[in-house]
């Protein structure tokens, strides 16, 4: 008798983990799996010798997800029919629906916890959040609060995030899917130590169980998930600083000294978004806040200059770095004037 019981909680558990499993890596992948990379994944829980045997067992799997409110869709069109074989989604539309709009508490506590967030220094979520904040102010001024809603969905768009900060949040090692710069793809597992955005980026940093050695990865090359399990610790003497990197630090020219500035109505943690607490950065009550930081690449660095233009980025010194802006934003105005 003990031995039946026994079986049924190990039948459960085993069941539990291939749900909890099926629906993160759905959740994280940028596209649709076909039904043959699920079924013959043993990291999943499937994999079996039988396929029929896994087929049968990922409908009870998709039926047992939707009982608690996930449902998985199967795609149609171009994809199906260039594949020839049923592939496989999150229908966030079903399983992220909106419950309601915000009240004016909501959106005072939004706004609070926000603020308080960003006050802890960088973090990739920046963007975002200063768009959700911004929004939400609006709301505050008499505009909707389903423009809030909007812009907040639209922050949890990438999916490879949602599992980076899962893995990160619990120490949990991430086992992914990476594709390099190069194309070529391997699986990976890496124990996160930090994060940091550079351009429209976000990298994440930390120790590599295949090179084992500490590595920096782009997470929109991330193109699967699966979910995070194998404990780890950030060493105490870990510092994401000595991990940063500019595009302008790229280059084997010696080094300039550059000014940036950005309005005095910028807080310091929008600030130090931009910069990660590299180089030098004073505020002055006129000037506004200066960043000053040796630049290798003047290109590179007006380009950042220009990637940050809505956050009120501007090159000061030197001529060369201005002239450059100049230069990009007057192509960018050519280029894309008949759009505006």
């Amino acid at each position: 008798m003990a031995s039946t019981e026994h079986d049924s909680h190990k039948r459960h558990d085993e069941t539990a983990q291939r749900l909890l499993n099926l629906f993160f890596i759905l959740n994280t992948s940028p596209t649709p799996l076909i039904t043959t990379q699920i079924i013959t994944d043993t990291d999943l829980g499937y994999g079996s010798s039988n396929r029929a045997s896994d087929e049968r067992k990922f409908r009870r799997d998709r039926r047992k997800l939707e009982e608690q409110g996930i449902f998985i869709k199967e795609v149609t069109g171009a994809i199906a029919s260039e594949i020839e074989e049923s592939a496989w989604t999150i229908d966030r539309e079903s399983t992220y629906s909106c419950g309601g709009i915000l009240s004016a508490d909501d959106v005072d506590v939004l706004i609070q916890g926000i603020d308080e967030y960003m006050s802890a220094g960088p973090t990739p979520l920046a963007k975002p959040l200063h768009a959700v904040r911004t929004r939400a102010l609006e709301a505050q001024a008499g505009k909707t609060e389903d423009a809030v809603l909007e812009t907040m969905a639209a922050a949890h768009e990438q999916p490879q995030l949602d599992a980076v900060w899962t893995a990160f949040a619990r120490r949990a090692a991430l086992t992914m899917l990476y594709r390099n710069a190069q194309g070529t793809t391997s699986k990976r597992t890496v124990s996160i130590y930090g994060l940091f955005t550079q351009g429209d980026h976000t990298y994440i940093t930390g120790y590599d169980d295949d090179t084992d050695a500490i590595r920096t990865f782009r997470v929109d090359r991330i193109e699967r998930a699966w979910r995070p399990v194998k404990p780890y610790v950030i060493p105490a003497d870990f510092d994401i600083s000595d991990y940063l990197f500019f595009p302008f630090d790229l280059s084997d020219e010696e080094g300039v000294r550059a000014t940036f500035s950005f309005p005095a109505e910028r807080s310091e943690a929008e600030v130090t978004a931009c910069t990660h607490q590299r180089g030098e950065l004073k505020h002055d009550a006129k000037r506004g806040w200066m960043w000053h930081i040796d630049v290798r690449d003047m290109t590179a660095a007006a380009a950042l200059a220009l990637a940050h233009t809505r956050d009120g980025m501007r090159p000061v010194n030197p001529p060369e770095l201005r002239e450059e802006w100049t230069r990009m934003l007057q192509e960018a105005v050519s280029t894309h004037g008949d759009e505006c």
